[in-house]
């Protein structure tokens, strides 16, 4: 009877943990569940008054001109938090300078080397009006970062009304962003 036992255990163990993967993908698949809601988000929040050195396009670092969020303030704005070594990043970065045609993008350097930035933004081209490097991800778990890239879009309040996780292509463009850009009274 124990030979039995033990090893249905781990039989009935692995077909619970497919169920309830099943069950999360068709959840999410059908609408029911958005994959946003999991972990934390800033939507709705008022966004952090963020300092970081800047990085212009010579790959030097700027601790006396520095990308401060709460210069922002009164304006509608996105962050795009980025990183050369991110394969995500790259795919997005046509959606980015599409974007940054209607609504200024201030982009976040995490964990990246300088030079290495620079070259991104040499091959993909430059869509943010200001670029802060955030060397140790402090500042970018600040604003609920929790993989790379997210995009956050924020209201001329302070307020975060849009925080997009993951690459933005094309139809986030025609869908969740332009909807976010018609709630600040920007067409696309």
């Amino acid at each position: 009877m124990k030979i039995r036992l033990a090893f249905f255990v781990p039989v009935i163990i692995f077909l619970l943990f497919v169920v309830v993967s099943f069950w999360g993908l068709y959840a999410i698949t059908t609408g029911q569940r958005s994959i946003s809601d999991i972990g934390f988000s800033m939507q709705g929040q008022p966004i952090p008054d963020i300092a970081l050195a800047s990085l212009n396009q010579h790959g030097q670092i700027n601790a006396d001109a520095p990308l401060d969020l709460g210069d922002w303030q009164g304006k509608a704005y996105a962050i795009n938090v980025w990183a050369s070594w991110c394969p995500p990043c790259r795919a997005e970065a046509p959606a980015i300078h599409q974007l940054s045609k209607s609504l200024p993008v201030l982009g976040i350097n995490q964990r990246d080397k300088a030079q290495d930035a620079v070259a991104f933004l040499d091959q993909f081209g430059n869509p943010y009006q200001q670029i802060g490097v955030d060397p140790d991800g402090k500042a970018s778990i600040a604003i609920g970062v929790q993989a790379l890239p997210e995009t956050l879009i924020i209201a001329p309040d302070g307020r975060v009304i849009l925080h997009h996780r993951g690459p933005v292509f094309a139809n986030e463009l025609h869908g969740s962003i332009r909807d976010a850009l018609n709630t600040l009274g920007i067409d696309q």
